[in-house]
């Protein structure tokens, strides 16, 4: 056998007994060559430089949080303490991401390294910075797991929490099984560990969502840049978002299809309607599971509906309509589900949260169908407060609204471009059924731009994508980072406009620690506002109140006085605590007295009967004496 090659042709020569001599002939191009293929792949250079484009963002953007001076920190928060090498690395994290994106082939490793340094940069500040947990509520949860860990009950009646002890119930389990008794490191990296552990569910519903792996990617990219509700905390919330995203992937994936037959006349409108509203995309085909092997899924999906429904009061009624209009848009086809997943919580609180059923009756269904109730709670009382609060209200009002606004514009987009986008959109709505039965607190907005974010960042990434799997051009990758840019810049100001108010110091610890080994067991412990590093130990060892709720002022309220302090003081007497983040929330919130909280604290403390018991950086305690005919 002999070869040459000619001008890029091969020739083989062959000799056969029977016919002679046979010349084959083949052109380069029908073997690969290895340019070609790397060609294909992606330069390897390119993806060197996005790889260290994410490590030098890392590095930069930890560097520059240690550096950050706390005392800078403001009534804007921390946008106004952060240097310009911050807005460095995350624009260099973005680049990376957007870059990583845009190769031929995409390579799921180099994403989700983009994506880890973007969650460590963006939303790992308040543990780099601070070193301890963010929010008066980290610290009351820590109290909780530590009563259950420690009684091994739960005491229903002595807070609502204990009604839904799931998730405190689970770290109580893992205190107890790993002889790690304080959590307050688990409570301080809970931000960057609880979006750790929703990539995985966040990709996975993405992907079921989306019309290729590339807008996937970006969707759960756009969901980190959006989301600055701060839930992310340790919290049964952010467990049972875990859970509802899962759960939504998982029916998504196994048991897609219409819940009835085709032959009934409601059915077939339903069935119309859809086509009609998503013409591009074909009819879901049940996944080629048989009778057996759709139990284990099915079961899979109660043990999340269950897991909600013991660890969180409102996530459980959230699924409920999400789960409705994917069996009505041929999403579901387990019709019981949607059932389910409404009995669940409602058998829940009937049987299991009686204690919490009987004392808020009026709170749970006093405003059902009231709008105007839910929009004054979820909208008009929380703009309040000092000017730089009030911009920060309204900065996550508008970030809020132009999310929803991108998505609705994307869903249209999908729908002229015959991309798939109508799941997204009924995610993106369900939500918002909630919106009229219950102000939540005057939280259920927030809480309801948390659900819809999952299924909103599929349609604000949806027009940056061309139909085929081809990476977007340069153009549209130009435009998914400026957008990128602008809703990252956005969330760091809204995520943390109240960073003065939800961190505390080392000093207010300590503060707080000196106060438990002061006050005898069974005292009454006052706090001068509702922000109040405590109850993380102890929790039904002593008795708490609270002089000025954490929340602007509602006009014609009337101003405190010494008395609304006396009036909480048994004849035994009480401990008083007053610390720095109580004296700035009472300030940037503007509640409480005109006079300031401290000068407001010195008044009272002349009255006669308080005692100083100890002072320090981060406060002071006050002894008050009771009065013989005291409560």
């Amino acid at each position: 056998m002999a070869e040459r090659t000619l001008r890029g042709v091969s020739v083989t020569r062959v000799h056969r007994p029977d016919v002679g001599i046979v010349t084959f002939g083949t052109t380069g191009r029908n073997r690969p060559h290895k340019a070609q293929h790397r060609a294909d792949r992606g330069d390897p250079r390119v993806v060197a430089v996005l790889a260290g484009i994410a490590a030098i963002a890392l590095i930069l953007g930890v560097w520059t949080l240690k550096t950050v001076n706390t005392q800078d920190i403001g009534g804007a928060g921390l946008i106004q303490a952060l240097p310009a090498t911050y807005f460095v690395a995350l624009g260099l994290s973005l680049t990376g991401f957007v870059g990583a994106l845009g190769q031929k082939v995409p390579r799921p490793w180099l994403l989700a390294i983009q994506l880890l340094v973007l969650i460590v940069v963006l939303h790992g500040a308040d543990p780099i910075i601070h070193g301890l947990p963010r929010l008066e509520a980290s610290y009351r949860h820590l109290g909780i797991t530590d009563f259950i860990a420690q009684s091994g009950g739960l005491g229903r009646k002595l807070d609502a929490y204990f009604n839904w002890p799931g998730f405190f119930g689970m770290l109580a389990m893992l205190s107890n099984t790993t002889g790690v008794h304080d959590l307050t490191w688990a409570a301080t990296w809970a931000p960057v560990g609880v979006n750790v552990l929703l990539m995985p569910a966040l990709l996975a519903l993405a992907q079921r969502l989306t019309s290729g792996p590339r807008q996937a990617w970006a969707a759960v990219w756009m969901f980190y840049l959006a989301s600055w509700v701060g839930q992310d905390y340790l919290a049964p919330q952010a467990c049972a978002l875990l859970l509802l995203l899962t759960l939504t992937a998982c029916v998504l994936a196994a048991f897609p299809g219409w819940p009835w037959k085709s032959t009934g006349k409601l059915a077939h409108r339903l069935k119309d309607l859809v086509h009609r509203l998503e013409p591009g995309r074909p009819a879901p085909v049940p996944a080629e599971l048989s009778s057996a092997g759709t139990v284990m899924p099915a079961v899979v999906c109660l043990v999340f509906l269950a897991g909600m429904t013991v660890a969180h009061q409102l996530t459980p009624f959230a699924a409920i309509p999400v789960l409705v209009l994917l069996a009505l848009s041929g999403r579901c086809r387990l019709r019981s589900l949607p059932v389910l997943a409404l009995l669940f919580p409602i058998c829940w609180l009937v049987l299991a949260a009686t204690p919490f059923l009987i004392g808020h009756l009026q709170t749970l269904f006093g405003s059902i169908g009231n709008i105007n109730a839910a929009t004054s709670a979820s909208l008009l009382n929380r703009v309040g407060g000092s000017p730089t609060h009030q911009f920060i209200v309204y900065s996550r009002l508008a970030e809020g609204a132009v999310v929803w606004i991108l998505a609705g514009l994307g869903g249209l987009q999908g729908r002229r471009l015959r991309m798939p986008w109508l799941t997204a959109a009924l995610g993106t709505a369900a939500p918002f059924v909630l919106f009229p039965l219950q102000s939540y607190g005057g939280e259920l907005l927030l809480r309801i731009y948390l659900f819809s974010l999952p299924f909103a960042a599929s349609l604000v990434v949806l027009p940056f994508f061309p139909r085929d799997s081809s990476p977007p051009g340069v153009r549209r990758m130009i435009a998914l980072l400026l957008l990128g840019s602008v809703i990252a810049t956005s969330t760091v100001a809204a995520r943390y406009g109240n960073d003065a108010i939800e961190n505390f110091t080392p000093d207010e610890i300590a503060l707080v620690d000196r106060l438990y080994t002061t006050a005898p067991p069974g005292s009454v412990l006052i706090e001068a506002v509702h922000d109040t590093a405590w109850r993380y130990k102890h929790y039904a060892g002593y008795r708490y109140h609270t002089v000025l709720q954490a929340e602007p002022a509602r006009p014609g309220d009337p101003p405190p006085g010494c008395a609304s302090i006396n009036q909480l003081v048994p004849s035994t007497g009480a401990y008083l605590v007053v610390t720095s983040s109580q004296a700035i929330a009472a300030d940037v919130l503007n509640t409480g007295p005109s006079e300031g909280l401290q000068h407001f604290i010195d008044r009272c403390a002349q009255q006669g009967g308080w005692s100083m018991e100890y002072r320090n950086a981060g406060g002071v305690i006050y002894h008050l004496q009771g009065a013989p005919n005291g409560i």
